[in-house]
């Protein structure tokens, strides 16, 4: 873990209510969108002597940061601090009473709240809850410093404040994350600590050792995997991002941040009106020609489908992940990954164990008919003269309208 030293001991921490200076750099309540992570950190730097609470959003992520006197106490993302939290302080097997385990278990615990609850935790073991709390605020400062784009809002809190906890200069823990950002930023495939790691070659040696395939089965983050192995979290990212590279693991983009239910829903319908085609089934296909490619997807396409074209068979199982495909169709005869090598690859991911699947070849054999039945695929020929054309085209049609029906 990165050297962050705290500004004070709980001893020294002040209490009372702070006073705001009179050119307020932040401005209190309102949204201020479109930061760079440079100008938000600015920002929260004049927070000088004031006490409140800085809610920082991105597309993907929400934090709230508790600042008291100027200095930073707790990073809180929204719905997994306390999950993060009760994780390593077992790791670190500090010991608890039965009343602050139930009180963390609690759904709607606010952040004052929260506070008074870590200072308690906080001062049944110094040492070893301090390292949970260097640890905590370390992956969350790094998470912040990788995005792109920001939100502020700043709310002070004017009500008097007694919190036990160790405090940190905002400029410190800049300077102290800025070595670890450069090493993310020189990684390929992990970009983010909050990414999720899914196994791709279940053969390989590393997936013959049970923890690895526990943690890697697109459910938990890489700064998640770096706990359970017992790593710091850049190495843990390294060492991912090496295997990624081999096509050993995928790592999974982040999911966007989703604020509200209703306004998702309105959301949907919005765009459903906006793009009719965006709620229709999507298709993907696989295949090493651009001239099939092309002209496969404008037939797809002209019915009306979404659609997805990968060119590159070692790279499909990773697109189906993130793409979610109602149905593939894909090539049998493609380098470094032919169709048949695929559907084992595809086959062992639970969330594509019972997607359908079409082989399309050339070879339209009875062992390849035979093949494709055993690995519970459709079985289509490709056309080899203009006369087939329209034969391939009804049992294109016909397959899709059997596994992914356009709804009127």
């Amino acid at each position: 873990m990165t050297q962050l030293s705290p500004e004070n001991n709980a001893s020294n921490l002040p209490t009372g209510e702070a006073s705001i200076p009179q050119q307020q750099i932040v401005p209190v309540g309102e949204v201020v969108p479109n930061l760079s992570y440079s100008s938000l950190m600015v920002m929260l730097k004049s927070l000088t002597n004031q006490t409140g609470i800085a809610k920082v959003e991105t597309a993907h992520l929400s934090w709230k940061l508790l600042v008291y006197s100027g200095s930073l106490v707790l990073i809180e993302e929204k719905n997994e601090f306390l999950h993060i939290l009760t994780r390593k302080l077992k790791a670190q097997k500090v010991q608890l009473n039965l009343s602050i385990w139930k009180s963390l278990s609690q759904p709607s615990l606010g952040t004052i709240d929260l506070c008074q609850l870590l200072s308690e935790i906080y001062e049944s073991d110094r040492e070893n809850v301090l390292i949970v709390f260097k640890e905590i605020l370390f992956e969350n400062l790094l998470a912040i410093s990788l995005e792109k784009n920001f939100s502020l809002r700043w709310k002070p809190i004017s009500e008097k404040l007694s919190i036990t906890l160790p405090t940190w200069q905002i400029a410190d823990l800049e300077k102290a994350i800025t070595k670890a950002t450069e090493q993310w930023r020189s990684f390929v495939y992990a970009r983010h600590p909050y990414q999720t790691v899914q196994i791709l070659d279940t053969d390989c040696a590393i997936a013959q050792v049970p923890l690895f395939t526990e943690v890697t089965n697109g459910k938990y983050r890489i700064s998640e995997v770096a706990d359970r192995f017992k790593q710091h979290i850049n190495q843990t990212a390294l060492k991912l991002d090496k295997l990624a590279e081999s096509r050993t693991v995928a790592i999974l983009p982040l999911p966007k941040r989703l604020n509200d239910t209703k306004d998702l829903l309105n959301l949907e319908e919005s765009l459903d009106e906006i793009n009719p085609k965006r709620s229709q089934p999507k298709v993907m296909i696989i295949d090493d020609s651009p001239v099939l490619l092309k002209q496969f997807g404008n037939l797809i396409t002209s019915w009306g489908y979404q659609l997805k074209l990968v060119n590159e068979s070692s790279l499909a199982t990773l697109e189906m992940l993130t793409e979610k495909p109602n149905i593939v169709f894909i090539d049998i005869n493609m380098p470094n990954l032919n169709g048949f090598d695929l559907i084992k690859q595809i086959r062992r991911q639970p969330s594509l164990s019972t997607l359908p699947l079409v082989l399309v070849t050339s070879e339209n054999s009875i062992t390849n008919n035979f093949r494709a039945k055993w690995a519970n695929c459709r079985f289509l020929g490709k056309p080899r003269t203009s006369a087939d054309i329209l034969e391939f085209r009804e049992q294109v049609k016909a397959i899709l309208q059997e596994f992914a029906p356009i709804t009127k």
